[in-house]
C-alpha cells in the first residue's frame, strides 16, 4: 500500500466545477430510497467505493458521522460501487448501522462514467458534491476536506471561483505526478512553477511536496523541493500545523529515515483538532509500522 492511496488522485479533468450534475443510473438501490440527485429539494454527496478497497472501509464510518451531522440540512449521501450485488449486499448487510446513508450499484459502470470519468478520477474513495441547483460544487477524497466544503455550501460561504482555481492548480500537479514517473526532464521546470505560484496558499504547497514525496513510481524524486515548499507553508502557518507535518514525516520516511517520520507523523495525530484529521494521520502512521514492520522481516 502506497501513501498515493490514502487520497484522492489529483487530475486534469475534462468537466469543471460549476458543471450539470449527470443522473444517477443505477441497477439496484441496496440500502435507502432512490434519490434524484437533480431534484432540486437536496445537496447530494455521492461517493464511488468498493467492497476490495481498504481506504473505502476506512471513509465509511466518517460518512456516516456526516450523515448524521448533515441529515436534518438537507443532505443525502450515496455511496455507489459498480460491483455485482452479491458482493456489495453482504458488505452493507454486515455493516449495518456502521454504514447508515443510502448505498447503490451502478448501471454497467454509467453513474461513474458521469462523474469518475467525466473530472479525470480514477482513485476511489471519491465523492462529488451535488448543490440544489444540480451542479457539481465540490469532489474529492471524502475525508479531505468535504465537511468543510458541506459547511460552507450550506451557509454560503461557499467560494466557487475558489475551488475552480484550486482544481487548476491540482491538474498541474497531476501532470507533474505523471512527468515525475515518466523521468521526463520537464519535471524540474514545472515544480519550480508550481512552487512559485503556490507561495501563498499553504494547501498547495502541502499537496506539492506530498505528490513528490509519495509518488513511489518517480525514481528520482525532489525531495529538496518538497521540503522547501513545506518550510514556506511553515512560515505562512506561523508554525507547527498537522497537514504539515504530516506531508514531512512523508517524506523523511521515504527518504530513508523511518524513525523520524514515524515521530512526525505521531505529532501530527496529537496536534490533529478533528476527527477527521487524526483519522487521516492515523492511517498515514499504520502504513509506515506496516512497511516497516515488512522491511525488518526481509
Amino acid at each position: 500500500m502506497v501513501f498515493l492511496g490514502l487520497l484522492s488522485a489529483l487530475s486534469a479533468s475534462a468537466a469543471t466545477l460549476g458543471d450539470p450534475a449527470a443522473p444517477l443510473a443505477i441497477r439496484e438501490w441496496v440500502k435507502g430510497k432512490p434519490a434524484d440527485v437533480k431534484d432540486g429539494k437536496n445537496v447530494y454527496v455521492v461517493e464511488f467505493w468498493a467492497t476490495w478497497c481498504p481506504p473505502c472501509r476506512e471513509s465509511i464510518p466518517h460518512l456516516t458521522d456526516l450523515q448524521k451531522k448533515f441529515k436534518d440540512k438537507g443532505v443525502v449521501f450515496i455511496g455507489v460501487s459498480d460491483e455485482t450485488p452479491d458482493k456489495v449486499k453482504p458488505f452493507v448487510e454486515k455493516m449495518a448501522d456502521k454504514m447508515d446513508y443510502r448505498v447503490a450499484i451502478d448501471d454497467e459502470r454509467k453513474t461513474s462514467n458521469g462523474y469518475m470519468k467525466a473530472f479525470g478520477e480514477g482513485g476511489i474513495p471519491h465523492a462529488f458534491i451535488v448543490g440544489k441547483e444540480g451542479t457539481v460544487l465540490w469532489h474529492g477524497h471524502p475525508m479531505d476536506r468535504m465537511e468543510q466544503a458541506l459547511d460552507q455550501i450550506l451557509s454560503g460561504q461557499y467560494d466557487l471561483t475558489a475551488m475552480k482555481k484550486r482544481a487548476q492548480t491540482q491538474g498541474l500537479l497531476k501532470d507533474y505526478q505523471k512527468l515525475a514517473a515518466a523521468g521526463d526532464a520537464k519535471t524540474k521546470d514545472l515544480g519550480r512553477q508550481l512552487l512559485t505560484d503556490n507561495a501563498g496558499n499553504i494547501d498547495d504547497l502541502c499537496q506539492l511536496a506530498f505528490i513528490i514525496v509519495a509518488n513511489t513510481q518517480a525514481t528520482n524524486r525532489d525531495f529538496a523541493l518538497a521540503d522547501e515548499a513545506l518550510e514556506k507553508a511553515e512560515k505562512l502557518a506561523g508554525g507547527k500545523q498537522p497537514q504539515i507535518l504530516g506531508v514531512r514525516a512523508i517524506g523523511r520516511f521515504e527518504s530513508g529515515k523511518e524513525d523520524d517520520g514515524i515521530a512526525l507523523v505521531s505529532e501530527a495525530i496529537n496536534l490533529s483538532k478533528t476527527p477527521e484529521e487524526k483519522q487521516r494521520y492515523e492511517s498515514y502512521l499504520k502504513v509506515m509500522q506496516s512497511r516497516k514492520a515488512q522491511k525488518s522481516k526481509e
